[in-house]
């Protein structure tokens, strides 16, 4: 039996871009709703069930990068966020504002349509190997750790409590729970990220560490520990992050 087509709301305010999106992503099998300002996005969201959204930042009624806040607050939801700015501390900004994937003005149609695919496998919009079965053998975080993880809800919890992580953030901290004490660099988190070679600036890595942080509390940087110059690594066990 075939899967029922992914539902994905676009928010762009230029009429032609929205058309455009819209009839690439349909030829190529997913269902779309489009919109031209942030107001009418909120309103499709409260409404509706996505799969993805892509929004532009600069909406007029509610920015992109308020909506995509927005739905950081209550749901993983996974976002693309485009934009005429391309600057690095424009594109930061947005991985800060929850964003999973980010593309500059002017883009290819076909690139979107492949990175939008990129994000649903890796987000779970696509059959994918059971990450508790990966490396296997491997020593993995222990029941006792604080941080646990359940791989097959894609969900989290610090200390017994609702941890509540982007689909990036997941497959972050996916990769350190498997390998307590092991250090990762910046390229092999963005490898983990981004398996299928897009492009994105290698700070994104620092900006979900740190969103990861600053939800994990007051231990958060003794949990996700910094390696000056190599990279980050998870404490082996409670005792060393305290």
């Amino acid at each position: 039996m075939n899967e029922p087509a992914k539902r994905i709301l676009i928010a762009e305010d230029d009429a032609n871009i929205r058309n455009l999106l819209s009839s690439y992503l349909s030829i190529n099998g997913f269902e779309t709703d489009a919109v031209g300002d942030g107001s009418a996005a909120l309103r499709h969201l409260a409404e509706h069930r996505y799969d993805l959204v892509v929004l532009d930042i600069m909406l007029p009624g509610a920015d992109g990068l308020e909506i995509c806040r927005k739905i950081r607050q209550n749901r993983s939801l996974p976002v693309l966020l485009l934009t005429a700015l391309g600057a690095e501390d424009d594109r930061i900004e947005g991985f800060q504002a929850g964003a999973d994937d980010y593309m500059v003005k002017p883009f290819s149609p076909r690139e979107l349509v492949a990175r939008v695919g990129a994000i649903l496998r890796r987000t779970g919009g696509a059959a994918q190997q059971d990450p508790a079965s990966e490396g296997a053998g491997e020593e993995t975080a222990s029941a006792t750790h604080p941080i646990q993880l359940d791989w097959d809800c894609k969900s989290a919890t610090y200390q017994g409590a609702a941890l509540d992580l982007t689909h990036s953030e997941f497959k972050i901290m996916t990769a350190l729970m498997r390998r307590p004490g092991v250090v990762f660099s910046r390229n092999e988190l963005l490898d983990v990220l981004y398996p299928h070679g897009e492009s994105v600036v290698q700070k994104a890595v620092d900006v979900h560490i740190h969103n990861i942080r600053k939800k994990l509390g007051e231990n958060g940087a003794r949990l996700l520990q910094t390696v000056r110059s190599f990279g980050y690594r998870l404490a082996k066990h409670h005792d060393d992050a305290s």
